[in-house]
């Protein structure tokens, strides 16, 4: 599944003079609706990563607030996400936290930027995920995750066209 083709893959970049990933895309519908999409925990139980099913604990989408994720894998394992909302500028960005449970500790200075603007009824999406190193970077990238992120965002325009058809 992992050789598996995106109509809309991200952009991905990995500068070297910073331990960042940069990603990018476009989604085909306007600001107001991706926005929803993106931060209602019964649409982000469906997008998710390519997890076989989500549980949304907790998703608090505010200055301060909480997110928790219990993500079913294949074989019926599971693997808890979670983290804080350090700043929410609806409709604009949101910088969070992301721990996988178990693995590393929570800390600020680690986080994700999610960055949304429209244009011309379309949605342009920008991330840029902070690492501490570049060998924490590096293994990231190693792990698969531009292709689960890709799996996440394709189930995400699934989401976002079934909701325009339906008015």
């Amino acid at each position: 599944m992992n050789d598996q083709t995106f109509p809309n893959p991200f952009s991905t970049e990995l500068p070297a003079d910073r331990p960042v990933i940069i990603m990018s895309r476009t989604f085909n519908a306007p600001l107001d609706l991706v926005w929803k999409v993106w931060t209602e925990g019964q649409h982000v139980a469906q997008w998710f990563g390519p997890h076989e099913a989500n549980k949304v604990v907790q998703y608090d989408v505010r200055t301060g607030g909480k997110w928790r994720i219990v993500s079913t894998m294949p074989d019926r394992s599971e693997i808890t996400f979670f983290g804080t909302y350090l700043k929410v500028e609806p409709k604009a960005m949101i910088r969070n936290t992301f721990v996988v449970e178990g693995m590393f500790e929570e800390d600020e200075r680690y986080y994700e930027e999610h960055h949304f603007e429209e244009r011309d009824g379309r949605t342009y999406y920008r991330s840029i995920s902070n690492f501490p190193d570049f060998d924490m970077r590096n293994a990231t990238v190693d792990t698969g995750m531009e292709w689960g992120a890709n799996v996440s965002m394709a189930k995400f325009d699934a989401i976002l066209e079934r909701l325009q058809a339906e008015g």
